[in-house]
This record gives C-alpha cells, sequence and structure tokens, in this order.
C-alpha cells in the first residue's frame, strides 16, 4: 500500500496534521501498528469502542491491550501482514468493555518503506453485527411466515401476473366452502360474479401499476351465496418486474347487514335533530368527541358534518389540542357529568367567520343504569348583543371609577416621591402603579447613568434585545437630542428609530415616551404587550404626567446612588480570605491571587517564617475552579528524605521493612484539587528528581511500584529560603526551580508593613475574645506603641501568639503594656530610633490614638494647629490606621 509509514515522534509539517486529521475523522475504528505489534495510532473510534484514553493504549502490544495476553495471538492476522506483505481480513466477534460481543469484518494492509520491506500495519475494523444478525433472522423467516399465515382468522391468497392463483390459506378456502386443490391454478375470476369482476380486473391493474389498495369485493361461495369482503391487496414486485398481488380478505357480510338497518334508524333520527334551531351536540364525555351535530352548530361552526363528526369538541370550536379543563378553563361538560345534572353557563366562542359570539351553553347528561354519565347533550344561544349591551352599560361605569383612581393616584404619588431614598424602589413603585392602570402589559424603565452614557442595569426585560441588537449607543444618542416630550407607539412604525423597531418585533403594541427634566432626556419609559392593544389616550396621558412628576427625583437618586458607588470604589481591601492587611504590599498580593487563582499554573510563595504562605495557598485554592477538590499539604522539612518520598508518592505493599499495606501519598490523594508543598527547599535531591517528573507530566509511580499513575492536581509551593541562591549553590535543581517559579508571589515580613499591625491587633483581639471567653475592647496607646515599635522577627505568627498572652493576663476591658508578653516590655523602654522623623511619627500616633483619633483634641495636646496635624498625618501615612472599630459580617474586625 503506497502510503508513507507513521513516524515514532510526531512531524510538525502540515501535511502531517492533516493526515492526522483525516485519520480521526474515520468513524470506523482504525490502528497503526510497528513490526513488534505495538500500537503508533489509533483513531478516536476505537477508543470510544474500547473505553480507551491514548495514554492507555498509544505504544502498547496489542494483544495486551485488547486481549490481555502476554505474547502474539496464535491466529493474528497483522503477524500475517507482515510475513506475506498482503492485504488480510477476516470477520471476528470482539469482546467489549461494557461485556457485549460485536462482529467485526477486520481489514488489515502493509505499509511498505522505500525498498518494499512491510515496516508498518495498519488495521481498519467494521461493526458487522446487524448484518450478521439480519442473516440469522431471514434463515428462520420463511417458516414462521408460513406458520403465521395458517394460523390468521382472515383468508390470504396470492394471484400471479396472468391473474391465477397460486396460494390460499385453509381459512379462505373455509370462507369460500372448497378445498384449497380446488382453488389453486384457477382463475381469480371464477369465484365472483359480473359486477365483481370488473371491480376486480380494475384492482388488479392497480397491482401491476404498483399500487396497493383496500377495498370491497363480493365474492361467491360454493353454495352460490354471496359473500361479501374487504380485500387489502398490494402488489409483489421483484427489481421493479411484477409477478403478481397478495391480498388479505375479511368477511364482512354481517356487518354489511346491520349498517343497512342502522342507516334507516339514523335516517329517522337526524331528521328530530335538525328541526331544533338551537345549536346541539351530543358529546362522549370520556373521549370529548362530538357523536351527534345538528345543522345549526354546522353553520356556527362553518363546516361539513364529515369534518365535525369524531373529531374532540376542543378541537372543533377552539382549536386545542388538550381538553379545556387541562388547560384551566372551565367546561361545561365536566361540570355536567360531575353534577349528574344540567348545567348553565355564558361562554365566548368564535364562529365561521373568526368572529368572537357569546353563547348561553346548556347541558344535560344522560346517565346509564349505573348513575353515570354516558353522553352529554349541549345546546348553545347565542346571545352576544344582549351581553354587548350590558357591558357597555358596565364600561361606562368602570371608566368613571378609573378616572377617578387616576387622579387620586397621582396626587398620593406626588406626595410620596419624596420619602423614595433608593432609585430601585422608586422604579419598582412605578412598575406597581403602571401594572394596576395596564394589569395586561409589560413595564420597561430604561434610565441613563449619572454621565448620561449608558443604561442602568434596573431592568433585565430588553437586556436580550440590547444584547442582540447593538443599537445601545445608537438610541442614547437618540435621547440626547429629544427636548420635547413625545409619545410613539407601535402604530409609527416608519418614523420610529431602529431601536423602537426592535420593540415592534417583540410587543404587538406598545408606547413609549422620553423621561424629561429640564428638557433634557434622563431616560425612557416603554409599556409593551405580547397581545394586539388599543392604549386609551386618557392613560397615556395618566402616564405622562406621573413621570413629569417623578423625573426630577429620579435624575436626583441616579446621581447620589452614582456618588456612593464611586466612594465604595475608593474603599481599600482590608482581608483576603484570613489575610488581614490594608498595606501597599498586601494590595499587591491580593491582586497576584485574584490573577492566579484562575489558572492551573504553579505558584512558588515565598516569605519568612509566619507571614502567611499557607493561607495564601488556602485562598488561591477557595478561588479556583478546584475549590471543590481536596487542600493537601506536604510539610517536606518534617520528613526524612525517605519517608517524604513515601509521604508523597506513597508505596506499594512490601517496598519497605514496615510497608504492610498499599498506600496513597499526598499526590494521590490531592487528586482533582490543589497539593502544597511547605519548606519545599529542604527536599533531597534524589526527591527532587522524582518531584520534577510529576510536575512536568503529571505522572509518577508509587515507592516500590512499577506503574505510573496520573494525578490531576495544581501544585504550589512555599519556602522561606532563597531557592535562586540554592541553585546557584547546587543544592536545588534549576530544572525543577524554574518549573515551580511559574508565578511567585512574595509576602513581606512584618517589619516591613507594620501599618497592618493595628488591623491585625484588633482581628486577633477578636479571635482571642471568642477563644477565651472574654470582652476585652481596646489596647491602651502604651501598649499599641509597644507593639508598633518591636520588629517582629517571628512576623504575624508572634503577633497572634503575643496577642493571645495579652488577652489571658488582662483582667480589664483593656490591654495595657503590662499584659504585654516581656520581650515586648524589656524592648519598648529602649529608645527605637535616634530619627527625629521617626520619633516625631511616634509621638503623634501615640497622641492620636489616645485623643481616640479626635483630631482637634489631638492638636491641642500636641499644641499643633489642625492644618499642621493634618499635614504631618498625610506625611507620614497615619490616616490608613485610623480604623473604626466595627466588625464585618464574617467576624473580622475593620
Amino acid at each position: 500500500m503506497a502510503v508513507p509509514p507513521l513516524p515514532s515522534q510526531p512531524d510538525a509539517s502540515g501535511k502531517e496534521h492533516f493526515f492526522l486529521r483525516i485519520f480521526d475523522s474515520f468513524a470506523d475504528p482504525l490502528a497503526i501498528y510497528d513490526r513488534d505489534f505495538r500500537l503508533l495510532k489509533v483513531n478516536q473510534a476505537l477508543l470510544q469502542f474500547y473505553q480507551r484514553s491514548a495514554g492507555d493504549v498509544i505504544g502498547k502490544h496489542c494483544y495486551k491491550v485488547f486481549h490481555r495476553r502476554g505474547s502474539v495471538c496464535e491466529d493474528c492476522h497483522v503477524r500475517e501482514v507482515f510475513r506475506s506483505g498482503k492485504q488480510q481480513w477476516r470477520e471476528m466477534l470482539i469482546s467489549l468493555p461494557d461485556g457485549s460481543s460485536r462482529f467485526f469484518e477486520v481489514h488489515s494492509y502493509p505499509v511498505k518503506d522505500a525498498t518494499g520491506a512491510v515496516v508498518q500495519a495498519i488495521e481498519h475494523g467494521r461493526d458487522i453485527s446487524t448484518r450478521k444478525s439480519l442473516e440469522m433472522q431471514l434463515k428462520t423467516s420463511e417458516e414462521k411466515y408460513r406458520t403465521i399465515v395458517e394460523l390468521a382468522r382472515e383468508g390470504i391468497f396470492i394471484v400471479d401476473a396472468e391473474d391465477k392463483l397460486t396460494f390460499v390459506n385453509n381459512f379462505l378456502a373455509g370462507m369460500l366452502g372448497l378445498d384449497s386443490g380446488e382453488i389453486l391454478g384457477h382463475s381469480v375470476y371464477d369465484f365472483m360474479g359480473a359486477d365483481a369482476r370488473k371491480l376486480a380486473k380494475a384492482q388488479l391493474e392497480r397491482r401491476r401499476n404498483g399500487l396497493a389498495d383496500s377495498y370491497e369485493l363480493t365474492l361467491r361461495r360454493k353454495n352460490g351465496s354471496s359473500l361479501i369482503s374487504l380485500v387489502s391487496a398490494a402488489p409483489l414486485m421483484v427489481n421493479g418486474s411484477f409477478l403478481g398481488s397478495i391480498g388479505i380478505a375479511t368477511d364482512i357480510t354481517y356487518l354489511k347487514n346491520v349498517e343497512k338497518e342502522l342507516r334507516s334508524a339514523n335516517e329517522f333520527r337526524e331528521k328530530i335533530i335538525h328541526g331544533i334551531t338551537d345549536n346541539l351536540l351530543v358529546i362522549d364525555p370520556h373521549t370529548y368527541r362530538i357523536v351527534q351535530a345538528n345543522n345549526s352548530f354546522l353553520g356556527r361552526v362553518g363546516l361539513e358534518s364529515q369534518a365535525v363528526l369524531g373529531r374532540t369538541c376542543f378541537d372543533v370550536m377552539l382549536h386545542r389540542d388538550h381538553p379545556c379543563g387541562e388547560e384551566g378553563i372551565d367546561c361545561p361538560v365536566q361540570e355536567s357529568v360531575r353534577l349528574k345534572k344540567s348545567s348553565l353557563s355564558d361562554k365566548i366562542y368564535p364562529d365561521a367567520r373568526g368572529e368572537a359570539r357569546v353563547l348561553q351553553i346548556a347541558t344535560y347528561p344522560l346517565l346509564d343504569a349505573k348513575g353515570k354519565a354516558d353522553l352529554v347533550i349541549r345546546l348553545e344561544r347565542d346571545v352576544t348583543d344582549q351581553r354587548r349591551m350590558e357591558e357597555a352599560l358596565s364600561f361606562r361605569s368602570r371608566e368613571l371609577q378609573k378616572t377617578q383612581h387616576q387622579l387620586e393616584t397621582l396626587f398620593e404619588i406626588s406626595r410620596q416621591m419624596n420619602a423614595k431614598d433608593s432609585l430601585a424602589e422608586l422604579i419598582n413603585s412605578l412598575k406597581t402603579i403602571t401594572g394596576e392602570i395596564f394589569p395586561d402589559s409589560e413595564p420597561l424603565f430604561l434610565i441613563l447613568d449619572a454621565n448620561r452614557t449608558n443604561f442602568l442595569h434596573l431592568d433585565k426585560g430588553l437586556d436580550h434585545v440590547v444584547a442582540q441588537t447593538g443599537l445601545m449607543a445608537d438610541f442614547v444618542r437618540h435621547l440626547g437630542k429629544i427636548k420635547e416630550p413625545q409619545l410613539v407607539s407601535s402604530t409609527e412604525g416608519l418614523n420610529n428609530p431602529a431601536f423602537l423597531k426592535i420593540i415592534s418585533e417583540i410587543f404587538p403594541s406598545w408606547f413609549g415616551l422620553p423621561i424629561l427634566v429640564q428638557q433634557q432626556s434622563i431616560g425612557y419609559f416603554l409599556l409593551g404587550s405580547h397581545n394586539p392593544l388599543d392604549y386609551p389616550p386618557v392613560d397615556q396621558s395618566f402616564i405622562q404626567a406621573l413621570l413629569h412628576q417623578t423625573g426630577g427625583h429620579i435624575r436626583s437618586l441616579v446621581q447620589h446612588e452614582s456618588e456612593i458607588n464611586q466612594l465604595r470604589r475608593q474603599v481599600t481591601k482590608t482581608s483576603h480570605g484570613e489575610l488581614i492587611g490594608q498595606s501597599k504590599k498586601m494590595q499587591e498580593v491580593y491582586e497576584l491571587i485574584d490573577l492566579v487563582a484562575g489558572s492551573d499554573a504553579t505558584v512558588l510563595i515565598t516569605g519568612d517564617n509566619g507571614t502567611g504562605k499557607e493561607l495564601v495557598a488556602q485562598a488561591i485554592h477557595r478561588q479556583s475552579h478546584r475549590a471543590k477538590g481536596p487542600f493537601v499539604v506536604a510539610n517536606c522539612s518534617a520528613y526524612s528524605p525517605t519517608l517524604l518520598e513515601s509521604e508523597l508518592f506513597g508505596h506499594e505493599k512490601g517496598a519497605f521493612t514496615g510497608a504492610i499495606r498499599q498506600k496513597k501519598g499526598r499526590i494521590e490523594r490531592a487528586h482533582g484539587g490543589t497539593l502544597f508543598l511547605d519548606e519545599i527547599g529542604d527536599i533531597s535531591p534524589a526527591t527532587q528528581v522524582l518531584l520534577l517528573r510529576f510536575v512536568q507530566d503529571h505522572y509518577f509511580e508509587r515507592v516500590g511500584g512499577e506503574k505510573a499513575i496520573e494525578a490531576n492536581v495544581r501544585v504550589l509551593a512555599a519556602t522561606n529560603q532563597d531557592l535562586q541562591q540554592a541553585v546557584e549553590a547546587g543544592q536545588f535543581r534549576d530544572d525543577l526551580y524554574y518549573r515551580l517559579n511559574v508565578i511567585a508571589i512574595h509576602l513581606p515580613p512584618l517589619r516591613e508593613r507594620k501599618d497592618d499591625i493595628p488591623l491585625l491587633c484588633r482581628h486577633f483581639l477578636t479571635k482571642c475574645n471568642a477563644k477565651e471567653k472574654k470582652n476585652i475592647q481596646k489596647f491602651s496607646a502604651n501598649a499599641l506603641q509597644a507593639i508598633m515599635d518591636y520588629d517582629w522577627p517571628g512576623n504575624v505568627r508572634q503577633l497572634e501568639n503575643a496577642v493571645n498572652h495579652a488577652v489571658i493576663i488582662s483582667p480589664g476591658d483593656t490591654i495595657r503594656r503590662k499584659h504585654l508578653p516581656r520581650f515586648l516590655k524589656d524592648t519598648s523602654d529602649q529608645p527605637q530610633s535616634t530619627s527625629l522623623a521617626d520619633n516625631e511619627r511616634r509621638l503623634i500616633l501615640r497622641v492620636l490614638q489616645e485623643a481616640n483619633w479626635n483630631k482637634h483634641d489631638a492638636a491641642r495636646r500636641l499644641k499643633l494647629s489642625r492644618s499642621t496635624l493634618y499635614s504631618k498625618i498625610r506625611r507620614y501615612g497615619l490616616e490608613k490606621l485610623a480604623i473604626p472599630h466595627e466588625k464585618s459580617p464574617t467576624g473580622v474586625v475593620i
């Protein structure tokens, strides 16, 4: 076969990729083998048949993958291809992973190199299970056919192309009072009269034209009596040639006689029913089918009798697919059956011209011997004109009441508007009011933002319209040009802007008007209905007056909420998960966490002990798509090299002394989640090699095992060492370092972010209060100053322990310097800096804390003007420390 062999390593050329795409597009299983019977390539169809992944198959021996054997099959057709260099094929029964078996027709083709030597083999399989099944069925079909035909309680016959009977079953022979031998070979016309022969010849001619029919045919029995039969006949055609016809004959002689008697009785009944001037129906209450309808009813629906009888009443009168009761509509027939007595009600139905008519419906159940309704008689009388006159009087009364209500409502709204302090609340109130006036319509408010450049997301009703049409900007520009109130509606389609033409496609009836404040449009109001409606001008004028009254308040609320949102965006983030801090460096850490959480990239977290590296890892995990998976921690410095390998990768039973059972490592337990490797710089060189392989391809082997195991794990690593320096000193592999250091997050020591210390102190104070069941409210100024002056070599962890110590020791509601650990009391007496600026900053901070951040009182104590104090607060960045004593919903002090 003149195709180039598949290379062992994928080629990057376009031709190679094109070949592989064609290979994968085949719907039948395909595989390519080398001379060692290893699978070089399989397509997706083969993987789906065997429910395997490419990694489980590629590079493996075919006899191991498909047959679970240790050597080549004795009758292997692939081996025959390599031996003979010729194409091979065979039919095989193959067992699939789901336990089922399928027949396959397998073809194998040689792939030769330039010298003619067979270097690879291509195998193509095709599922022929259906064909094999049909062959088996065909063997038994003839026997079944003959048995079925003879057991049938209908007459069955076959007529050849010369109109001679070549087969009749015993039942048909008995119907005619003859034996089969007296029928076979005779012309079919020998068993019927002259009139029947003419019909039979015409029907047999239709068989020659390839047509099948059912028709009534009168045959003649042996004793001369007539046999009225219903014949269903079809042509026998082979390759377009007519060989005869096959038919089934049913004796309907008795039925035809009964039919004649019923016809006479029905004619008398029809005269009585059609003489009634009201519309009359007889309905079967079990099936809702119309049994009888008089001419008056047929005239109302504009249908002939045959188009009504046998159909359901809800289909004929309302064109529905289900009974009225199933769709929540009162049904007079059901009501009469339920009560077992007559009922009277008014209903609206369309007449033959489609005009709605009001009918007075009277229903009368006909009960059987058991007292159950067998049929229901329904009489209709047209009372449309009478009801219209009653409705006109009622409408005039409602209009007067409606006008009075609108005037009262408008007055009430103008009184209540100033009480609304939320734009959403105001819009919802306006929707409620418009909904009461127009109960069958949908109100939509499009309000412009403070800059009048976009619509606020207050109403989701038109979000999909704006997204589909892309006309948002055009409509905003259109509103910018409107200076006067202009009410537009669906009847002015040609003159409307493009956006409103889209509205016409959604709502058959609608009207809209701009919301103006001092001849400036601040939004647009739309009212639409999915049903055709005529909006009364008086209602439209009311809405216009209502929006004129509320427009100014809407505008002020938009500006007010815009200012609030702008202030909220300027608030500094004080925490991220369990990480606490508002300094610039912590803001950078929060930003990096948000950026890396969405990917699966490896992250290296660096920082001194106690800075919260594990908290960063937990925050990344909780915010990632793996949040529902496990978060597994492995402290690399807590184990010897041998134990660390077992702890990370697991071990097989008997892998070493004491390995009495198989154990899953932390990598395997973290499948589907995140693995946090703490103190990664302490692992041995040998373990570094094993970890490098896992980080590269996510495969590993248990200690003492040979099977490669895949784990879907994201790796986060942390260290307090300088890994770059360790790499240069040859103590840490450079390739592993680069694999781990895809993204780096550095946590600053606490001494570099002292602005966060008051925030952390309040957080730990709340935490320790809950733990120790105390109610300490604050730190004294001297205590907090001592904490601020210390460099905290143990970082946040040391600070938390110090606060916990003070909470336990303090008997009152304030932590003072004497309650602090000894290392703080000893160092706080010593000056921390000889810098004038540092000491000035410390003094100002202490006085502000003593004055509870009352700047007027602090300036008086420092004997400074308030403007000078404000200037120094900004210079030393002290405004960030002025944090109110409040608790967030999560309990974190902010």
